[in-house]
């Protein structure tokens, strides 16, 4: 029990260390803003109404597949994927930790890309392999695709009366939204950093076979197929007549067209690409009438976005529809009676709110952090004091990370500020891959990473395990960012 809430402690810890900053260090109005004990409460309740999205989404996301549990094609689909892969196991975990590195690279949709991860952790466990190679394949996979990540793109800050999005790239200065410059090095690292967790995934692999690794962390009711500890051999053994009965491809459709649907609804595609068709369709579609009556302005404006801005109307608002709707063609596809799936869905939901109240907590540290504003004053001093250094601002953006587990707060606290403070405008390029890059890294270790709450939350792998687990790949991976950083400012 204790180990289930370590993450609490370390995030409680970590609150009252940003409490004790604020007694030493100036805000932002130039004078010390001190943060008092009663406001760590108030600055928790205020997160829930500027990130209740975010929690949102991560009990949508447990209900779902709530809801598939008690679907029999979902175990049907999982077990015949198990029964297929066979022998090639290892094969499947490397193909599995490419696929989300690439995705996430080219998409940049972490937290909605958690929405497939559960599916593919219930396949590697019925594989054998414990929880920490099931992580590390998944989460791991998407953070090693941020850090190499060569369509990222974060809320535009300049933007005060339409919701915009930019890429790093333009925000220190550059025209395009993709340089020779900043791309070169992030295919560098995605290669380099898919190369180096396969190659950690694999050894651990070899490790457990060998013994020489012990985590107690197999399969135990995660929010996941309950598979009732079934090995591969059962999986694959154990068909019955109703089993094969049960249709699977239309899950295979539903799951594909939800994938398909996210992707084509949050890239941003005007801000990125200048691909205005989407928003030109949205606009013919929503100005159709019906005699004088605009049909699809009441049914859709506001309320469901054209492709491309479906952040608009809140983070992952879009996101927990989708899963509302695709969960009702479920339901009706497959006959499941009213109740079985409420059961299904109300289970889910209480498996993930630890994750989603841990979450809460971790963007508590944001908004005493943000409000306060000391990192900027840290960056600044900094900055005066080493002038450009890389080494000494990545350690500010290390800490600064942790501290704003949001991207959109991170740029506009800690990279906003690092930016405006360099005098050689020349290497702003290779600042904004080593701002990203280090973010990312955070990602792997810090107690406020949304994908490492919810993951070690759900899975039960306690927050220290995990931390002696990934800490050496953490160390080579930061050791090459390094390298292919100081490669790039030498050409």
């Amino acid at each position: 029990m204790r180990k289930k809430y370590g993450l609490i402690k370390v995030l409680a810890i970590l609150l009252l260390l940003v409490v004790v900053v604020t007694y030493f260090v100036d805000g932002r109005g130039g004078n010390k803003e001190y943060l008092a004990i009663f406001d760590l409460f108030f600055n928790y309740m205020q997160s829930f109404y500027y990130f209740f999205d975010t929690a949102l989404v991560i009990l949508a996301i447990g209900g779902f597949y709530g809801l598939l549990n008690r679907i029999p094609a979902y175990r049907k689909l999982i077990e015949n994927i198990v029964g297929k892969i066979g022998k090639r196991k290892s094969v499947f975990v490397i193909v599995v930790t490419v696929l989300f590195a690439v995705v996430s690279s080219l998409t940049g949709l972490n937290l909605v890309l958690m929405l497939f991860v559960p599916f593919v952790i219930s396949i590697i466990l019925l594989l054998g392999y414990d929880k920490l190679v099931a992580l590390s394949a998944t989460v791991g996979g998407i953070l090693v695709g941020f850090i190499g990540g060569i369509l990222v793109t974060v809320k535009d800050s300049s933007s005060q009366y339409e919701v915009a999005y930019t890429t790093f790239e333009k925000i220190v200065g550059l025209k395009k939204s993709w340089t020779l410059s900043t791309t070169l090095p992030k295919c560098i690292l995605l290669v380099v950093g898919i190369v180096l967790l396969v190659l950690y995934i694999v050894n651990y692999i070899k490790s457990v076979g060998e013994k020489s690794t012990k985590y107690a962390l197999t399969a135990s009711d995660p929010l996941l197929v309950e598979t009732k500890e079934r090995t591969l051999k059962t999986a694959i053994k154990r068909k019955t007549k109703r089993d094969s009965k049960v249709r699977v491809w239309p899950l295979i459709v539903i799951l594909c067209v939800v994938f398909v649907l996210l992707v084509l609804g949050y890239m941003p595609w005007n801000s990125l690409f200048g691909v205005k068709c989407f928003d030109e369709f949205h606009e013919w579609l929503t100005g159709l009438t019906i005699g004088k009556y605009a049909v699809f302005t009441s049914l859709f404006s506001g309320t469901i976005n054209a492709f491309g801005k479906w952040s608009d109307t809140g983070s992952y608002m879009m996101a927990i529809f989708l899963m509302f709707l695709s969960g009702v063609v479920l339901i009706l596809v497959y006959r499941i009676k009213l109740d079985d799936a409420l059961d299904g869905v109300l289970y889910g939901v209480k498996k993930m709110l630890l994750p989603a109240m841990i979450s809460i907590l971790a963007y508590s540290v944001l908004v005493c952090t943000y409000n306060n504003g000391f990192i900027e004053t840290i960056v600044t001093n900094a900055s005066k004091s080493f002038g450009d250094n890389m080494v000494v601002h990545a350690l500010i953006t290390f800490f600064g990370s942790i501290l704003n587990v949001d991207l959109y707060y991170s740029v506009a606290g800690v990279f906003s500020t690092i930016v405006s403070s360099l005098t050689d405008k020349a290497n702003l390029s290779v600042f904004a891959v080593m701002f990203q890059s280090v973010y990312g890294i955070v990602q792997f270790v810090g107690p406020t990473s949304l994908l490492l709450i919810v993951g070690l939350s759900y899975l039960e792998v306690p927050y220290k395990t995990w931390l002696k687990y990934i800490w050496r790949f953490v160390v080579e991976l930061l050791i090459a960012i390094f390298v292919v950083l100081m490669i790039v400012s030498l050409l």
